[in-house]
């Protein structure tokens, strides 16, 4: 092969390289596009759950609390700004709430079911409130005044006030997987890391790292999407704002621990909308009776509690 050949060959290396490069990168940001609508479902939800054996007596003790919210909102962008910042109208279109406690089921509601269409609680279909989205996700809340009057007497009151307060709006809308991706361009394999308290709820509070990995990225009829993976350790580091108890610390050494973080989110970078994001928490506690404190032929007294949290968005075709 002559010398002007393996020049061409390396050269036309060097542009597919290059190519390739450009088809796989992005910016990791919401880019959302004036006069846009969007339609999503939401779920959030928590449970708790606790069991305690006794074999020696012959007795289980169980007990189980749960509650969760599952909406479909039309997200409509009003007005983007030179910053990237959206302004947009959320309108409520369906709603189920469920809550249990030890006793049994408190409140269950679902708007499309026929007897739950004259409740209360279905007043607030059609509800709709005001944020501001940032290109990172961070969620700010402009008006919910007028969700929040809506209902303004009894439990049902009570449940509107929870849906529609600033932090149960922040974590319904926000993209936390973007939060700490300030790097520019991204491609494939690219990690990013953000530091979050474990959720309220939880036996022994913690703080996890929670690490993102661009997964993959595809480009097909024009549209780029990117998927992005997370998986959360517990961490020794604190937030700057962490004021939390730790007078439990003799208990919880009582417990072994095993805890499960993580999360799936996929984008659309072309057209800057979430089209899902899931993450999980779960951790549960284990307290076996020690062994000098039963008979050789007795199974040991066993305590375990578990915690799970949910958040999934996903965008309705």
């Amino acid at each position: 092969m002559s010398s002007r050949n393996i020049v061409t060959v390396v050269f036309l290396g060097v542009v597919l390289s290059v190519l390739a490069g450009c088809a796989t990168t992005a910016e990791m940001k919401l880019n959302l596009e004036p006069k846009s609508e969007t339609v999503y479902k939401v779920i959030t939800g928590s449970t708790k759950d606790y069991q305690f054996i006794q074999p020696s007596i012959n007795k289980t003790k169980e007990r189980h609390t749960e509650g969760s919210v599952e909406m479909v909102f039309s997200q409509k962008t009003e007005s983007v700004d030179q910053q990237g910042n959206a302004t947009v109208d959320v309108t409520i279109k369906q709603l189920k709430y469920l809550s249990k406690g030890p006793e049994g089921v408190k409140e269950d509601f679902d708007s499309q079911r026929e007897q739950d269409k004259s409740g209360p609680l279905a007043k607030l279909i059609g509800a709709s409130y005001k944020l501001k989205i940032s290109p990172r996700g961070n969620i700010e809340v402009v008006d919910a005044s007028a969700a929040r009057s809506i209902l303004t007497e009894g439990s049902d009151a009570a449940v509107a006030m929870q849906l529609f307060s600033d932090e149960e709006i922040a974590r319904r809308h926000q993209v936390m997987a973007l939060f700490d991706s300030e790097k520019g361009s991204c491609r494939k394999g690219d990690k990013w890391s953000s530091l979050a308290d474990s959720p309220p709820g939880t036996l022994m509070p913690k703080t996890f790292e929670k690490v993102y990995t661009l997964t993959d990225m595809k480009e097909k009829d024009g549209q780029k999407t990117a998927t992005v993976e997370m998986n959360a350790f517990p961490s020794s580091k604190r937030l700057t704002d962490q004021n939390r108890e730790q007078a439990i610390s003799f208990f919880s050494s009582m417990f072994d621990e095993k805890n499960n973080y993580t999360g799936k989110m996929v984008i659309n970078l072309t057209t800057g909308v979430i089209d899902s994001y899931q993450e999980t928490f779960k951790v549960e506690w284990l307290a076996v009776e020690p062994s000098g404190e039963q008979k050789s032929d007795q199974v040991p007294d066993q305590l375990t509690m578990a915690f799970t949290q949910i958040y999934n968005i996903e965008k309705m075709d």
